[in-house]
């Protein structure tokens, strides 16, 4: 039995007011046709399908699609878990559509999915509780079990535990344990040497982090630990990291972050995109990634020399963008940055710095330039472009204001 894991996919997220929607509909083609070649029985989303709690008209159109080409018609089954960036409900509301193709949807820890056959050659949910499914996987012919929990916040994790447990010491204990009781308690529903998986959103311990993700772990409180996944899980699959990453529980159960599907910040700059086909021969899985390689990429790099930063964006493509910073000795032409970016619209940003042990700050305040020409090479060097004359003459105006006005009492 084949799985595709992938998670993290934010459709609707911009960069800086840059739209990604193109990338993100060449990167679900991409998905698709590894769905495909890889001849899986199943796709695994873990969480934060979309960007926002209401994302675009178009990120939602997509995600439709998507879903409906990946079902292949109630033949391949598709599970999707929400995640931190999801609203749950908006998630769950095409649900009674979504299950004659044979998707399962999961908003909220404490959903325990409908039951559904659309006959034997189709994917049917035979057995359900909260945050819990088992499906009839009508191309490998055997079960698959997965205790899905989505992206458990404090006041959703309580509210599932007050109606699932009495223990009143329990539910007064910490984020961790509260976690790992709940997931032992579902876990008593696998079906020992069959597929069983377990899927969340959260932050596990150890876990290496980027400037993309929403904190979900503030001190630490909202973090779990890899050993609080049940061992009997073949498998267990995380959303919410953007590096992919992997890390292992009790009795070598692999835990993996199969990591976002496109680079989004630079942070993440130099990470490879991928997805996981998980494989399992027995009660164990192997798994391997598939990389991706739609989409955009980003840099963040530093150059000392006008020369070295052309040299390298001569070597650019379009399909690249750039976060630069200039380290230099020596001011700049007041237009150089403005006429760079116009010959290489993959800057995405460009900050010049100066050398400290340089003359450029005292030549910058020097009294042999006027003051429209140091005003004029400021704005130049923090924007990365020319000043605009409608603000050069308010600046003026209000600098001659300022030398009229009579000194102030002592």
């Amino acid at each position: 039995m084949r799985i595709l894991h992938t998670a993290d996919w934010h459709l609707g997220r911009r960069l800086d007011g840059r739209s990604r929607h193109e990338e993100q509909v060449a990167v679900m083609d991409e998905i698709v046709k590894i769905a495909e070649e890889e001849a899986v029985d199943g796709i695994l989303i873990a969480g934060d399908v979309f960007d926002t709690y209401n994302p675009p008209a178009e990120s939602e159109a997509l995600f439709y699609r998507t879903m409906t080409r990946l079902a292949d018609g109630g033949r391949r089954a598709v599970l999707v878990i929400a995640g931190n960036h999801d609203s749950p409900d908006r998630l769950i509301a095409s649900n009674p559509y979504a299950r004659a193709l044979g998707i399962t949807t999961i908003g909220y820890p404490k959903d325990t999915p409908a039951l559904y056959d659309a006959g034997s050659d189709r994917v049917a949910c035979v057995e359900s509780a909260p945050s819990f499914v088992r499906l009839r996987m009508p191309r490998s012919n055997r079960p698959l079990s997965v205790l899905a929990l989505p992206y458990p916040s404090e006041s959703r994790l309580r509210e599932l535990l007050t109606v699932d447990f009495s223990d009143e010491e329990r539910l007064s204990s910490d984020y961790n344990q509260r976690v790992s009781g709940f997931l032992e308690e579902q876990a008593r529903r696998f079906i020992p040497g069959e597929a069983n998986m377990v899927a969340t959103h959260l932050f596990v311990r150890g876990g290496e982090q980027s400037d993309s993700e929403r904190d979900v772990s503030v001190g630490g409180a909202y973090a779990v630990n890899a050993s609080s996944f049940p061992h009997t899980a073949g498998y267990v699959a995380l959303g919410h990291l953007h590096r992919e990453q992997s890390m292992t529980a009790r009795q070598e159960t692999p835990l993996r972050y199969s990591g976002s599907i496109l680079q989004y910040s630079f942070s993440e700059a130099g990470q490879e995109k991928s997805v996981t086909v998980v494989e399992f021969e027995g009660p164990r899985a192997a798994h391997r990634i598939i990389p991706l390689s739609a989409g955009r990429r980003l840099h963040r790099w530093t150059a000392s020399s006008t020369a070295q930063l052309e040299e390298r964006l001569a070597r650019s493509t379009s399909n690249d963008w750039h976060n630069i910073t200039l380290e230099l000795d020596a001011p700049l032409p007041l237009d150089y940055l403005h006429t760079l970016k116009s010959r290489h619209p993959e800057i995405f940003q460009c900050l010049t710095l100066y050398n400290s042990s340089s003359d450029v700050a005292e030549n910058r305040s020097s009294s042999a330039l006027t003051l429209e020409e140091q005003f004029r090479a400021f704005v130049a060097m923090s924007f990365s472009e020319p000043c605009n004359e409608s603000v050069m003459r308010l600046f003026l105006e209000l600098a001659a204001s300022n030398e009229t006005q009579p000194d102030a009492e002592p």
